[in-house]
């Protein structure tokens, strides 16, 4: 709901706000017993919006913010369209995003830490991928890190599996997230031979002797083809995620990085439908990270939240929509922020 304009909106901005993280941690009641803060503003926005629901999951959010048409039954392709702002160029062959990562052993589980987590340097990503390759090369597979934190895998045959993106993985146990279906099995094979291989790297024995966490496995996810995307109605993408800068890249939408403000970003695009990717709060909240989360949310409450019921009250914002990663969607438009009888209420109650 991005076109509720009131009479003469037309040059007033109407804002989509992506805020992963956002009530997730109150969910889940994962800040390891700290009080969930009272977020005026914010609760005052909730309060006063019409609520509805969307997917779940950021990329299939982003997915469909941008119109893309997407199979529900199969992966994102994240990957090749990731892969166009990571190495600048379009490619439509099939690609698997197959990020580092490390897991620890938790009794009977192993925990995925991501690989924000690894702070790996560009020469060693490039020197562990080669690594792992050559021993694939000469059956037509290939390995690209060009950055770090983001891996490439194109294999000589296009498999017929579904995986699970990676933050959604980020701190739980990995089994019930591995690929499935009909050459699921065979890439758990993949995965524990890369496992051997990344247990005897040079890059990994240094990485341990200096006290920081080893590469020991990839996490493969977001497989597809480059997809076609339709016209945009976005005037300007506001994100630092780059599924979100990418699909802005490909549909042609000028972006930038998340300023550190609402009233920075309209300073400079004063008009128009924009989105927003506010995930600040998205590792915090997938960790159980309950200070980090409520450092950040106190950081949108104030430069974000408080400043946006204020533009919507004054009608200097016609509406803006509201969406957390699993999928609850709070929409308000002007007339909307001005229901003064909606009392505001605390975060857990719209969990």
């Amino acid at each position: 709901m991005l076109s509720n304009r009131s009479a003469g909106s037309e040059s007033t901005p109407t804002l989509c706000l992506l805020v992963p993280g956002m009530l997730s941690l109150v969910q889940t009641d994962a800040g390891g017993g700290l009080p969930v803060p009272r977020l005026k503003a914010l609760e005052s926005l909730l309060a006063r919006a019409d609520r509805s629901q969307r997917s779940v999951g950021v990329e299939r959010q982003l997915f469909e913010l941008f119109h893309v048409e997407t199979d529900t039954n199969a992966d994102l392709p994240v990957a090749a369209v990731t892969r166009v702002l990571d190495l600048g160029v379009i490619d439509k062959g099939w690609w698997l995003r197959a990020d580092p990562v490390h897991l620890t052993p938790d009794r009977d589980r192993l925990i995925l830490a991501g690989p924000d987590r690894l702070a790996l340097r560009p020469e060693e990503a490039e020197q562990l991928a080669a690594e792992v390759i050559e021993s694939y090369r000469a059956d037509g597979w290939v390995l690209k890190a060009p950055r770090p934190d983001r891996w490439y895998l194109r294999p000589p045959t296009t498999p017929s599996i579904t995986t699970t993106p990676i933050l959604e993985v980020e701190g739980r146990d990995i089994a019930p997230c591995l690929p499935k279906g009909p050459d699921g099995k065979a890439w758990h094979t993949v995965l524990n031979e890369i496992q051997i291989l990344l247990h005897s790297s040079k890059v990994n024995e240094a990485r341990e002797r200096s006290g920081q966490l080893p590469v020991n496995s990839l996490w493969f996810w977001g497989g597809g083809i480059l997809p076609r995307l339709p016209s945009q109605h976005w005037v300007h993408v506001w994100a630092d995620d780059p599924v979100a800068l990418s699909l802005a890249r490909l549909a042609e939408v000028p972006a930038s990085p998340t300023a550190d403000s609402l009233d920075a970003c309209l300073q400079e695009c004063p008009a128009g439908d924009q989105l927003m990717v506010l995930d600040a709060a998205r590792a915090p909240a997938r960790y159980g990270d309950g200070s980090e989360w409520t450092a950040t949310f106190e950081h949108y409450e104030r430069d974000w939240f408080a400043p946006l019921l204020a533009a919507l009250r004054e009608g200097r914002i016609a509406a803006a929509t509201l969406i957390d990663e699993n999928g609850a969607t709070f929409s308000v438009t002007t007339p909307q922020a001005r229901r003064w009888w909606r009392w505001r209420r605390p975060l857990a109650v719209y969990c």
